[in-house]
């Protein structure tokens, strides 16, 4: 395979297209009566594989389904060795699907608007025939990345609140691609599009429904739906499970002497540091309010204790660090399939059930000492 290094010498003029240009040579010469049959059966299955690709698209509202099927589709009648489509978000184009050569590279690009030949492409809401792939800046600014793409074919995805993304394909070869390839892709650029558009919003209302806005956990409904899933793992493969559920001490002091945004950013702080002593595996939910559930598949039960131990000791670092002149702590409980129940509403409620007793445990400590000496050398009486 012939691979190029990226030049890093190309320079692109404001408002310039970046290596812009229509095929230059002229198609080889075929006898006319081959070339008139050949015409029309292109012909033929160019309409037929837009009237499939038109009807498809935007059938399902997962992105991931509605990209794979174009991809499969597309490259029937417009060859090309890599294709990647970006959506727009927060000033930049990032990669929604990526498949053929040069994948994970393409995967790894992230180009603000304006910039390369995709961001060109976005901002002015023009397309490029045979434009180089080398001038994206995710190439440009990396001396070891390597390229085996020579030119591209870009367009723009406009739907009618204005320019969603980017597609473009691309070829090992140079100047490729050809002013009919540009008619066809531009003839479902449109239908793309809004199916991209319907798909990312379908997927940001799922994400709203699953996910805690605060803290970007899941969320209880989310919570249910995964300890299901893992319980009936548990069944299948006869294998353990423990829930905690936890409950913040002293967060009513945080609202109270320093803010209910003061508040917020301790539920966030707590939250990922949860999330930052767990396995990969394990799962942490809000369950609202200040409490806060965590999913520990297989977990031995001689290393639970050290675990809850480890939470409690970050949240009270977290109180000690943000807001000093709060008691802040943490109330554990915790519960074990199929020993304490077989169920989430079992489990859950068990593990509720000592997280309380636990709190009243540390209630009691509390009453007997009801003067501390916090941090910041200040007394606070604890009613």
């Amino acid at each position: 395979m012939d691979v190029h290094r990226i030049s890093k010498n190309v320079k692109i003029e404001r408002g310039a297209a970046p290596d812009a240009g229509f095929e230059s040579d002229a198609p080889p010469h075929r006898p006319a009566g081959l070339e008139f049959l050949t015409t029309i059966a292109s012909a033929r299955e160019e309409v037929q594989t837009l009237f499939e690709l038109t009807k498809e698209l935007g059938s399902s509202l997962r992105l991931d389904e509605t990209l794979c099927f174009l991809d499969v589709r597309l490259k029937r009648i417009v060859p090309y060795d890599a294709i990647a489509i970006y959506a727009i978000r927060d000033g930049k184009l990032l990669p929604e699907f990526v498949n053929g050569e040069n994948a994970r590279l393409l995967s790894a690009l992230e180009i603000p608007m304006g910039e390369g030949l995709s961001g060109w492409v976005a901002q002015n809401n023009m397309s490029i025939v045979n434009g180089n792939p080398s001038v994206e800046p995710g190439y440009l600014n990396d001396p070891t990345v390597f390229s085996t793409l020579r030119s591209a074919l870009a367009v723009p995805l406009e739907s009618p609140q204005g320019v969603v993304g980017v597609l473009a394909i691309y070829s090992r070869e140079k100047d490729s691609f050809t002013r009919d390839q540009l008619r066809v892709v531009q003839a479902i650029s449109h239908k793309l599009a809004m199916a991209m558009e319907n798909a990312l919003k379908f997927r940001q209302a799922e994400k709203s429904a699953t996910t805690d806005s605060l803290t970007g956990l899941p969320n209880a409904r989310s919570l249910f739906l995964h300890l299901d899933a893992e319980l009936a793992r548990c069944k299948r493969e006869e294998t353990p499970l423990s829930i905690l559920v936890c409950d913040l001490d002293g967060f009513k002091q945080v609202n109270d002497k320093y803010g209910h945004l003061a508040g917020n950013q301790v539920l966030q702080t707590v939250a990922q540091e949860l999330r930052d002593s767990c396995r990969a595996y394990d799962y942490v939910a809000r369950m609202g309010g200040d409490e806060f559930v965590v999913v520990l598949p297989s977990q031995r039960s001689g290393s639970l204790r050290a675990k809850i131990d480890r939470f409690v000791a970050v949240v009270e670092e977290t109180g000690r660090r943000l807001c000093p002149l709060a008691d802040l702590s943490l109330s554990v409980g915790e519960a074990a399939y199929p020993t304490d129940g077989l169920d989430a509403e079992q489990l859950l409620g068990e593990a509720d059930r000592k997280m309380y007793k636990t709190k009243e445990v540390h209630r009691a400590a509390l009453r007997v000492r009801p003067e501390k000496l916090e941090a910041a050398h200040l007394s606070l009486t604890i009613q």
